[in-house]
């Protein structure tokens, strides 16, 4: 019992702390930069997709025959287990998900939970329990030099059909009510109800037809989920440059109209800069007092021209709601 609950430990240990395990038990150490650490890198060659795992100690098996001590064994036979899991899943997701990997866009994706692929490609020892917590902890550089994490490749159906609505409302240059997103998808021959549209629209913050307008940012900006903003989720936010807005839950007013969006701006470094925002080092009082007040959700963009992109953001958000955001207008 006790070996099970320090093999799950094992098996939900972040990338670094995986490696570092290694090195002590193994006693094989190799410097690696932790800022630029994944799994592993999935490549396209000549129309046939592969990946490289460029640290070998992930995917090594250990030999435990010149070991005495019952702890390193133990240790050993853990690495093992979890290499063994971790080229499953990955060989297994590139073969399932090969559209996307070729292609990079959601859209490409298919539904997949933990338990289907449980179901298409069994292993043994690895269960759905195992498999989740694994899954957060594999993280791959896609052939588009995007760095992803794994559990991003299983998606509910209603995701699925999220991303197909978005395709559909981004394809039209004309509002779309939901009854022609209904027609549409039919002619797709994927039948939903007008409720499930319009809650999938709304998970992905589209507008309905009447809303159109108020749609502030380009087509060629694609934001990604909503996420909460607290501390827990930090690790959902890449140390990549780009753009982010902050929203809450009810509407404000604004001069034109009324909006969830409070704030926009841009970094570098987006996971550093919302770091900033659970200590003393936030200056904007405004941002801060809708932060304690109001329970305040996170969208991002990823993008090398985030200072140009949040000046065009900022630019259309002021154009169709009549002022900046909230807390843009003092700063910050």
């Amino acid at each position: 019992m006790v070996g099970k609950i320090i093999f799950s430990k094992v098996l939900e240990m972040p990338l670094v702390n995986y490696i570092r395990f290694i090195e002590k038990t193994t006693k094989q150490y190799l410097e690696f930069d932790k800022k630029k650490l994944f799994y592993a890198k999935i490549m396209i060659r000549d129309g046939t997709l592969f990946f490289e795992v460029p640290d070998k100690r992930l995917v090594n098996i250990y030999s435990t025959e010149n070991y005495t001590k019952n702890k390193i064994i133990c240790s050993l036979i853990w690495i093992n287990t979890r290499n063994k899991f971790s080229l499953h899943i990955l060989r297994n997701l590139l073969h399932y998900q090969s559209k996307y990997w070729f292609s990079g866009k959601e859209i490409d994706l298919k539904p997949l939970t933990y338990k289907q692929f449980l179901s298409l490609y069994p292993l043994q020892y690895l269960d759905q329990s195992r498999l989740s917590r694994l899954i957060p902890n594999l993280s791959v550089m896609t052939p588009q030099n995007q760095v992803i994490n794994l559990k991003s490749l299983f998606i509910s159906k209603k995701k699925y059909h999220s991303y197909l609505i978005k395709e559909i409302v981004d394809d039209n240059e004309n509002p779309l009510k939901d009854k022609d997103i209904q027609y549409i998808l039919t002619q797709k021959g994927i039948n939903l109800s007008l409720r499930t549209i319009c809650n999938c629209r709304k998970s992905l913050n589209i507008p309905n037809y009447r809303e159109k307008d108020s749609y502030y940012y380009e087509k060629d900006i694609t934001f990604n989920d909503y996420i909460m903003l607290s501390k827990k989720n930090l690790n959902k936010i890449p140390n990549d440059a780009g753009v982010y807005e902050l929203s809450i839950s009810s509407k404000i007013d604004y001069l034109n109209r009324r909006s969830n969006v409070i704030y926009i701006g841009s970094s570098k470094n987006l996971r550093k800069r919302i770091v900033n925002y659970f200590g003393n080092k936030l200056k904007n009082n405004c941002l801060k007092n809708f932060i304690n007040s109001y329970d305040t959700f996170l969208r991002f963009c990823l993008t090398g021209d985030h200072i140009l992109v949040e000046k065009t953001l900022l630019k259309n958000f002021r154009s169709i709601y009549g002022m900046l955001p909230k807390a843009n207008s003092v700063g910050g």
